[in-house]
């Protein structure tokens, strides 16, 4: 899934890999401000209302350890 992924079924946001034990790679929409978070284990889910900075933070080495719990404080829905 790292690539270029539809968000909801519209445009296209473009997936980075994340060096992390938890999470694969996630993408970002400026225009909604919703990113897509890839874990390991499959799963896939869209945040809303993620900040820019936020976002970057997220591209740092092993991310989910360090805002996890900030990124699930904001609306989610799993993608698959």
């Amino acid at each position: 899934m790292v690539g270029c992924v539809p968000l909801r079924g519209r445009d296209f946001v473009d997936m980075t890999p994340v060096a992390s034990t938890n999470v694969q790679s996630v993408g970002y929409d400026r225009l909604t401000q919703t990113m897509r978070v890839q874990f390991h284990g499959g799963g896939v889910y869209d945040y809303y209302g993620i900040p820019l900075e936020l976002f970057e933070s997220m591209l740092l080495p092993n991310p989910w350890r360090r805002l996890g719990r900030t990124v699930r404080r904001h609306p989610y829905r799993p993608v698959r």
